[in-house]
């Protein structure tokens, strides 16, 4: 965090120092009162939460900000007590002004599949240029919202956020605290059923994408190839729309695609141009999180060129889409890291395409965040139609939660 003396904030948010005196310096800020430490403002947003006072009297230069300064009072004149009229107002006026704080490129990504690759591959491509700041791994969950926008400082170039949708209203939250000027949609289809109910309240979920976008400044990268994109968004009032995808009307388009023995291999066309573009990964879903990734970071400053270039040295995540070797010179695809509908379909899909004549073997099981209802066994369903389809030898299917996999399969004639 960029450190920011109290009396700067109190100004900003419009609070009044009660109790307490002096300049602290603020070098962290929290909502939860376990993770006051020194220099730390808490903003006192969730009044069920228990108040230790043994850490404000342990660490030094600490203060508060709440509309029940009451609550405080009791702390003595070592701790700021700064006093509001709505919390929760005053917290959003900090985040902005945080986030205001810094004019670098941000880019915030969100979809059903692929958001963690993507953000990766962005990562990796900027860092030629740009220290960059992101979200780690998949940990993408809103109690890290704040931790990760209070981690971009006067060091960083750049910063790439990847921003799920776990319910309505996720996907907004997460842009009130990053406000990305590039936001990247890789794909919608069926998930997170557990909270967001049914598949139509996910995929309008996926459309707050571009809540608070701004209309002429902006820039929204979608998948020209996604038909639920095209019904969910409507982008007629943004000035800057580009589509990557294999269909001729996308500004990033892939042709030619083939496997190596280094990875997937194919020619993107931007523009007048061709490029030679070699991903260390394998199957579609890899074509496209490149492209969105090269969309990105060109948005961002870099050269299609460049990037094109330095993406044959990102090193693939563990767990998605991964070749393992098996007994007897056989290929494991393991895609297990939190599988969906669209990522196990996906490997399904390659796993036909690179077997050629020798057995196909799918381990497939439960996927939590569909829940347990009827839209969920439909997805299990499809799977089960997809291996199917994709001509599978021999299927286990782990867990009771998703046997419509295994009895759709046997409907079907397996």
């Amino acid at each position: 965090m960029k450190s920011l003396y109290l009396d700067e904030i109190v100004a900003v948010i419009g609070g009044t120092v009660v109790s307490g005196s002096g300049r602290p310096l603020i070098q962290n800020v929290v909502y939860r009162p376990s993770k006051v430490k020194d220099h730390t403002l808490l903003f006192y947003r969730y009044k069920d939460m228990a108040v230790d006072r043994r850490k404000f009297r342990k660490y030094a230069s600490t203060a508060v900000v709440t509309d029940t300064p009451e609550t405080f009072m009791d702390l003595g004149e070592r701790v700021v007590i700064v006093k509001v009229d709505q919390i929760e107002e005053a917290y959003w006026k900090f985040v902005r002004y945080y986030r205001n704080l810094f004019h670098i490129p941000v880019i915030g990504i969100t979809g059903t599949c692929g958001k963690t690759t993507t953000k990766a591959m962005v990562k990796h491509l900027l860092r030629k240029h740009f220290n960059v700041h992101s979200t780690f791994l998949s940990n993408n969950q809103r109690s890290l919202n704040l931790k990760y926008l209070l981690g971009i400082d006067e060091g960083t170039g750049a910063a790439v956020f990847e921003m799920p949708v776990a319910s309505p209203g996720y996907l907004t939250n997460a842009i009130q605290y990053f406000q990305p000027q590039i936001r990247v949609l890789l794909n919608i289809d069926v998930y997170h059923l557990k909270d967001c109910k049914t598949p139509e309240a996910y995929m309008k979920a996926k459309a707050e994408i571009v809540h608070g976008l701004d209309p002429e400044k902006g820039v929204l990268i979608l998948n020209g190839d996604d038909a639920n994109i095209q019904n969910v968004l409507d982008v007629s009032g943004f000035r800057n729309v580009v589509y990557f995808g294999f269909g001729d009307g996308c500004h990033f388009r892939a042709k030619d695609v083939r496997y190596t023995e280094e990875g997937t291999r194919f020619t993107l066309c931007h523009q007048s141009g061709t490029y030679p573009v070699l991903v260390p990964g394998y199957g579609k879903p890899n074509v496209y999180n490149a492209m969105a990734a090269i969309a990105a970071a060109s948005g961002a400053g870099m050269g299609v060129a460049e990037c094109c270039e330095r993406i044959a040295s990102f090193v693939p995540l563990e767990e998605h889409l991964e070749f393992r070797s098996g007994a007897g010179g056989s290929i494991v695809i393991d895609d297990t890291w939190n599988a969906a509908p669209l990522s196990m379909l996906s490997a399904l899909e390659l796993l036909q395409e690179i077997s050629g004549p020798k057995m196909k073997i799918a381990i497939l099981g439960y996927m939590p965040q569909l829940g347990n209802g009827e839209y969920a066994r439909e997805q299990y369903a499809r799977v089960g139609e997809k291996a199917v389809n994709s001509r599978v030898d021999l299927m286990c299917v782990v867990g009771d939660e998703a046997k419509e996999i295994g009895l759709k399969a046997l409907e079907l004639g397996m």
